[in-house]
């Protein structure tokens, strides 16, 4: 009897031993996940910032596919797309499906359609394709118009604009198509606007792909601020004219020529094409051949 009593009291006390071991790893736990992102981060953002790119871009495992009806327009009208090497058009594929589950596509006064949301979902790919934190919470909808429309935030009539109030990206549809047809004109209203969404999101976020676009910019704007550079930049005519009507204009209109114009802008402007390069990590060795 005694000898039962003693086995049970040791059968207990290994089951009491065993609870506080459970209940100590249930609050140490999410302790040390939290100390391990921190620490991930810390390290990433020295690593950024002394070899300015993050330590990885790619991390789904799972990839959502297009259909072949949906990939026809990525390979007409995306001159990047075609030379990316396969495994990174099936990331390129992924994130322009994520794009368009992720966000809302509303119509005014007519229909939106599948080509149209994979069109807009590939420019902003295309824009964003070297950052690991892709997408933007800065806005939850595309509003798309037939033509150019009126703005109730700037009382004017626009071909687009990013509206943070109603969280959303607005196009004129026309002018959005326009500016994936002509590849080579340097102006693109999609990746104009989404440069606007993206450089406000880079001013309010401490994620790394927001410091990343941030600091870069910030060297961009030492940069251009010095006197010969800006001198040799406004008198060579390189840039249009819009360009100069403040910082945000500035960066989106250089963000359309880096896209249409690479081999020039490079040529003529080195040190402010690298500073673009930094801030969307734009890698070569994405593609089979050289593009930009």
């Amino acid at each position: 009897m005694i000898s039962n009593l003693i086995v049970l009291a040791q059968v207990k006390e290994r089951e009491l031993f065993f609870a506080d071991y459970v209940v100590m790893f249930l609050l140490l736990a999410p302790l040390v996940v939290l100390f391990l992102f921190f620490a991930f981060y810390v390290i990433e953002i020295i690593y950024l910032r002394n070899f300015k790119k993050p330590l990885f871009v790619f991390t789904n495992l799972i990839f959502h596919k297009l259909n072949e009806q949906q990939k026809a327009v990525l390979a007409t009208n995306f001159h990047f797309y075609n030379e990316l090497k396969p495994k990174y058009k099936r990331y390129f594929e992924h994130r322009v499906y994520k794009f368009m589950i992720n966000y809302e596509f509303v119509g005014t006064d007519f229909l939106v359609t599948e080509k149209m949301k994979i069109t807009i979902g590939a420019t902003y790919t295309m824009l964003t394709f070297g950052m690991r934190h892709y997408l933007n919470p800065m806005f939850k909808k595309i509003l798309l118009f037939p033509d150019i429309y009126y703005s109730e935030q700037t009382q004017n009539y626009h071909k687009g604009e990013f509206n943070p109030r109603l969280e959303a990206i607005v196009f004129s549809w026309k002018h959005f198509e326009e500016g994936i047809e002509v590849a080579n004109d340097n102006l693109n209203l999609g990746l104009h606007e989404f440069t606007h969404a993206f450089h406000i999101h880079s001013l309010k976020s401490e994620e790394t792909t927001a410091v990343l676009f941030n600091e870069s910019l910030q060297n961009l704007f030492r940069i251009v601020s010095h006197p010969q550079i800006k001198e040799q930049l406004v008198a060579s005519g390189f840039l249009r004219d819009y360009a100069y009507e403040n910082k945000f204009e500035f960066v989106a209109v250089l963000l359309e020529y880096f896209f249409e114009s690479p081999q020039e802008f490079k040529s003529q402007f080195p040190s402010i094409y690298l500073k673009v390069k930094q801030m969307i990590n734009y890698n070569e060795k994405y593609f089979t051949t050289t593009i930009n």
